[in-house]
């Protein structure tokens, strides 16, 4: 992960530039890409953008596209922005319905203008569910102060001036944070990003491989209340731009640049499963958390209930690896698999899937209860299993109980 930083970072150095853009597109045709273990020849959008400058040409609008275009005798197809997100194939489980969840990163991003509460309520999450907290401004502070970063003044400048910082230097750390806290079933909380239709390019382009966005929140908030937050938070934050000019840039961006970027978001809902959701920031605490609270709850149960409806198919088809990997290590203490199996679910009694009239219940957003009927080979049944989050192995059902109906 070096490499790609030296690389990244080279790059955005050049884009600043005036009179290196033709560097910057040249050097943007190799691109680090962890996934294949080698240098892949790529063309960034910004790359593309400016040869063209270079060359005489126009600049591009920054609108998505997904055309073929080449610099010389390099060609690539720009992966569209729905890529972001997995397209909808939903299922259900006993009349509930949810999303099978994919094997990339989940991801939520989190967004609203400066001082809207993006961190405290990133903070809440933390603290309730099985997240990872990435704030996009944050990384790119502490890069500022690391000894040996090159481009701190860079990142410093464009911080201050309420400019947006290139695409190039965000991701890299977006994602090489993403890969250090790697866990099953985690949520990346990637706070303040993307921000523009640059960002959300870039995204499109190198995170669709390993990143799967499955929703946004956008924490909505009018500046007057903005800029009481940020001078309150200026006593004690020693943030360099917690002032009201600098406040004042970053909103007209964010309104400029970010809203429409957001507005692209909320036209993929009916393609993707990803979903757009505007919170007012500029109530109590406790009401804004509650809107929260509700929204993240629908993420949490499609892994739930995908844990459940695949616990189910383990028993139906015997299937003793699939059953151990789902249920608590303390369920198996001196047990086999196969004896825990048959003391809880017999010997082929549940040789089908047949449930119905389910019922979710949010004890916490790490501990969740699935209440359901369950048909039997003979009779008809009232189960519920109660599923807890465990930091490396993800969704375990710790408890169930069944009695006759």
């Amino acid at each position: 992960m070096k490499q790609v930083h030296s690389i990244l970072f080279a790059m955005a150095f050049l884009q600043s530039q005036p009179r290196l853009r033709t560097c910057y597109a040249l050097a943007s045709q190799a691109f680090w890409n962890p996934s294949v273990g080698g240098l892949e020849r790529r063309i960034s959008t910004k790359a593309r953008s400016l040869a063209a400058f270079s060359r005489g040409g126009s600049r591009p609008d920054g609108k998505p596209s997904a055309s073929l275009v080449s610099l010389g005798a390099l060609t690539m197809r720009e992966k569209p922005i729905r890529s972001i997100a997995s397209p909808v194939v939903e299922e259900e489980f006993g009349g509930i319905p949810f999303y099978d969840p994919s094997n990339r990163h989940h991801v939520v991003f989190v967004l609203g203008g400066p001082g809207a509460g993006k961190g405290t309520q990133c903070d809440l999450m933390l603290n309730e569910y099985p997240c990872v907290h990435l704030s996009a401004g944050q990384l790119l502070r502490d890069e500022t102060v690391k000894e040996n970063s090159p481009h701190a003044a860079l990142i410093n400048e464009c911080l201050v001036s309420g400019k947006i910082v290139p695409v190039e230097i965000s991701l890299a750390l977006v994602r090489d944070a993403m890969e250090n806290a790697a866990g099953k079933s985690l949520i990346f909380l990637v706070d303040g990003f993307p921000r523009n239709f640059d960002n959300l390019n870039g995204w499109a382009n190198w995170m669709h491989s390993v990143a799967d966005v499955l929703g946004v929140l956008v924490y909505q908030c009018p500046l007057s209340v903005l800029e009481e937050r940020i001078l309150e938070r200026a006593k004690k934050s020693g943030r360099s731009d917690d002032n009201l000019e600098s406040l004042r840039k970053r909103f007209k961006t964010f309104e400029d640049e970010t809203m429409p970027t957001i507005e692209t978001l909320r036209s993929l809902h009916k393609d993707t499963t990803m979903k757009v959701w505007d919170i007012m920031g500029d109530r109590p605490l406790e009401r804004v958390w509650e809107d929260t609270k509700y929204h993240m709850n629908s993420l949490i149960a499609n892994d739930v209930l995908a844990a459940n409806r695949d616990l189910l198919r383990a028993v139906a088809e015997r299937n003793l690896e699939m059953y151990r990997s789902l249920c608590a290590d303390e369920m198996f203490l001196g047990k086999s698999p196969e004896d825990v199996m048959i003391a809880q679910e017999g010997k082929g009694e549940f040789s089908q899937i047949a449930i119905m009239d389910s019922e979710l219940n949010f004890i916490s957003g790490k501990k969740v209860s699935v209440t359901y009927r369950r048909m039997s080979n003979t009779s008809m049944f009232r189960e519920t299993r109660v599923w807890s989050f465990k930091e490396h192995g993800g969704w375990r059902n710790v408890h169930f109980s069944r009695c006759p109906c």
